[in-house]
């Protein structure tokens, strides 16, 4: 939370009632025996005994503080696990002091060793300035119980989350937050965590809240879907300041007030800065919007800089950033805010949150979810994200979209400006525009050794977004070594005899290669005939064979789409004995929907074999039921992958078209 909002939270609390702090010191159990494990526990590397969140808020020499405390036991059962929990790593960020930490192993004797505090040290990232306490537990053996507990006193978050399962068992989890009985916290429990309760505990001047939980399975790590945002957690924030009013607090609508003031306001100088800086830009507002939006962001990214790790004050200052050419990213959304609307381009900003790590739930106001900015244009329906380099009008990081986002709109009333909240969704890109195209020309060598490549590949959307952005920037060996890793990861072996590569100018958000280049390593020889792994051309493919119970629904990164067409020219007085095994038709049927397709043909002409390969996946999700027929898919492309050619002396009387 940067200080600007830290200033709001102190204002809403401390218009209240004063209390005095009366923390107890957490404590473990100082000589507790060992856990009995029921026999399905005992073989398990390791397990999680107990998992302890707590959070104690309080008013304390006029501060509103939060005391944090993390208390976890494990078991380790093999050297893999004890190399795991041996090292604690605790973040210092928001934290004012490390109140206490204590440490120990029991082993299966029930003799502890105990953490010794020399070994604790500190370390702080220079870029970034997050700072850590870690120390190792030493001399743990197979078998031991690994206990810690730690409470750091801290800045109080009025909006947080804490994960309740993570990719080990949990025996016993459990949530307590207490704070005072002025104050009120709502909750929100995901994916099948119990919901937090109040406790009655016969203290006015305390609210206790409290949530546990039995034998929380282990998250897997599943193809196709986010290990975090799949995970039980629980989302917390205060809600009421009852010695203040009833009204609720951190609303949506109070959001976006809160950031239409941080983002739109700005000084005397940093319009006369603007006016300035939007003449360089070279904007003609006679073209097509969407023109002058894709103008503006390429000339703007281009030419400043963005420190994604700092929210220093000047950093945000328009004044500033332009003179410097440095920016953080509230300060190069507030840039691009500003230079539209000198430019009288209608855009808004929209906070939202990565889906990698949780899904956006706009039923619970938290502005915990609030960590994204992205600028929508409501006249062209796109967006752009203003300090994301690699993508450009309109993509934007895909784990941004298929999700939600608070739309903040502006509104003025006679003098009065502010704006209006509302949660609605940042729909996923047409396949479409993210491709991976393939066009080859392959013929033999005479002493049928080697094969000559000639590959177009055309990369679109999301799939060009790292090409496209960067290629000017390169060196001219840069450039050779990305050609060479990317045709290699077809023909370990290519031998590169000459390559181009260019932005397209007619779809500007695609990049073409062209790779002219020898290759023995789809070839095997079998006596007279001869092998050609003719399904290797496409590339490595993911493979999803194992049948593994699945958990979570299916969710793709982004929609996307491979057209695919090859060519062989099939050496004289040779015959291709199985060409039939090309043809694969997989077809994920949604009612009167495609969303997921593989589709691959071959016709045989005059001597040429041409394969043409479809695929395509139209929609980010599928449902936890139609896990198999999406698998399918998939691995309909890895089947292909697998296809090996027989060529057999012979004429080739198969003409299919």
């Amino acid at each position: 939370m940067n200080k600007k909002f830290w200033a709001i939270v102190c204002l809403v609390v401390f218009a209240s009632a004063a209390f005095a702090a009366d923390i107890k010191p957490y404590e473990w159990e100082k000589n507790r025996s060992r856990y009995t494990l029921a026999a399905g526990d005992k073989d398990l590397t390791e397990l999680i005994l107990k998992q302890h969140a707590q959070y104690e808020y309080v008013l304390e020499d006029n501060q509103f503080l939060m005391y944090s405390t993390i208390h976890r036991i494990v078991l380790v059962n093999n050297d893999e696990a004890i190399q795991k929990h041996n090292r604690i790593v605790i973040s210092m960020n928001n934290t004012i002091e490390l109140i206490e930490l204590k440490a120990r192993a029991i082993n299966k004797d029930g003799k502890a060793i105990y953490f010794d505090k020399s070994n604790l040290k500190e370390l702080k990232e220079e870029e970034s300035g997050n700072a850590y306490r870690i120390f190792a537990i030493e001399g743990i053996e197979m078998g031991s119980e690994i206990e810690y507990y730690f409470t750091r006193k801290m800045r109080a978050s009025v909006f947080d989350r804490v994960y309740m399962q993570y990719d080990v068992p949990v025996k016993a989890s459990s949530f307590l937050l207490t704070c005072p009985g002025h104050l009120k916290f709502d909750f929100k429990a995901y994916q099948g965590f119990p919901e937090v309760k109040q406790e009655e505990n016969g203290n006015k001047e305390l609210n206790q809240y409290t949530a546990a939980m039995k034998d929380v399975p282990a998250m897997k790590e599943e193809a196709f879907s986010y290990f975090d945002a799949n995970r039980k957690r629980i989302e917390f924030k205060l809600a009421y300041n009852t010695a203040r009013s009833q009204a609720r607090l951190y609303t949506w609508d109070e959001a976006a007030k809160t950031f239409y003031s941080v983002l739109y306001t700005t000084s005397k100088d940093d319009d006369k800065a603007l006016e300035k800086f939007a003449k360089t830009l070279g904007d003609d507002p006679s073209k097509p919007a969407v023109t002058r939006i894709r103008n503006i962001e390429q000339k703007i990214k281009s030419s400043v800089k963005v420190n994604t790790e700092r929210s220093d004050e000047s950093l945000s200052q328009v004044t500033a950033i332009i003179k410097s050419k440095l920016a953080s990213r509230e300060g190069m959304t507030k840039l691009l805010i500003k230079t539209f609307e000198k430019a009288g381009i209608k855009c808004y900003p929209v906070i939202t949150c990565s889906r990698e790590q949780l899904k956006f739930d706009g039923t619970f106001d938290s502005w915990s979810y609030l960590d994204e900015y992205l600028l929508y244009f409501p006249d062209t329906k796109g967006f752009i994200a203003p300090y994301v380099f690699e993508t450009r009008y309109p993509l934007v990081p895909a784990e941004f979209t298929a999700t939600k986002g608070l739309f903040i709109e502006p509104f003025a009333v006679g003098e009065m400006k502010s704006a209006l909240a509302s949660v609605e969704e940042i729909p996923a890109l047409d396949y479409q525009l993210s491709s991976d195209n393939l066009d080859m020309q392959v013929s033999f060598a005479d002493d049928l050794s080697t094969v000559n490549i000639k590959q177009k590949r055309i990369f679109g959307g999301y799939n060009a977004i790292y090409f496209g952005p960067y290629y000017d920037l390169m060196t001219e060996e840069q450039r050779t070594r990305m050609i060479e890793e990317l045709t290699k990861q077809t023909a370990p072996d290519a031998a590169i005899k000459k390559w181009t590569a260019k932005a397209l100018e007619e779809k500007t958000d695609n990049f073409e290669i062209n790779v002219d280049f020898n290759s023995s390593h789809f070839l095997e020889k079998a006596g007279p005939r001869i092998l050609f792994k003719a399904g290797e051309l496409i590339g490595p493919q993911v493979e999803m064979y194992r049948d593994d119970k699945r958990v979570n629904e299916v969710e793709n990164e982004f929609n996307r789409g491979y057209d695919r067409i090859i060519r062989i020219q099939i050496p004289s007085g040779y015959t291709i004995k199985n060409p039939q095994d090309l043809k694969i038709d997989i077809t994920y049927k949604d009612k009167d929907k495609t969303p997921f397709l593989f589709q691959s043909d071959y016709a045989i002409k005059d001597n040429i074999l041409e394969i043409s390969i479809k695929e395509y996946y139209k929609e980010i999700f599928a449902p936890l039921a139609r896990y198999e027929d999406f698998r399918k898919v998939i691995n309909a492309s890895a089947d292909f992958n697998k296809v090996t050619l027989v060529l057999e002396k012979g004429s080739q009387v198969l003409d299919k078209k």
